[in-house]
């Protein structure tokens, strides 16, 4: 598997893996594309960001997406990070969230938050098991980025 930075050919299959979970593939197509671009920014979000792709076999199995923010006193955080239903339980949204956390520590962000509701009981495991702790019912923070960083060889 490969993970590298997101293509123009990429955002047609990450809409289909993110309208899978809701909403329809138009309203996707226009938020990845604008989020990518610039264009729409999260609540507090600056326009440093990055997206990422999970490449198989010349498909695309998942991605993440993050900018950098003032949200909660973080300086990061973590947008969007879907993984095509047939391809998880292998490990793929760990290292996309461990890209992720290079890129962050790239950008010289530390404090790094995502929204995770409570009943999002997924969700809130994969952060889990990649160092994120509550911070409340609907966020979650890795207090240093340097935690989700991939080691050296990876």
């Amino acid at each position: 598997m490969i993970i590298r930075p997101v293509e123009d050919d990429d955002i047609v299959p990450m809409v289909k893996i993110r309208a899978v979970e809701w909403g329809d593939e138009a309203y996707w197509l226009n938020r990845i594309t604008a989020y990518r671009d610039g264009r729409v920014s999260p609540q507090f979000g600056l326009p440093e960001r990055a997206l990422f792709v999970a490449v198989e076999d010349d498909s695309i199995v998942g991605f993440v997406a993050g900018n950098k923010t003032t949200r909660h006193n973080c300086q990061g955080e973590l947008e969007w990070l879907n993984v095509a239903a047939n391809k998880r339980g292998r490990g793929i949204a760990d290292q996309l969230i461990a890209r992720m956390g290079a890129w962050f520590v790239e950008q010289g962000a530390g404090r790094i938050c995502v929204n995770a509701a409570v009943d999002n009981v997924a969700a809130r495991r994969v952060y889990s098991r990649c160092g994120a702790e509550p911070m409340n019912d609907h966020w979650m923070i890795w207090a240093d980025a340097r935690r989700i960083a991939p080691p050296p060889s990876m």
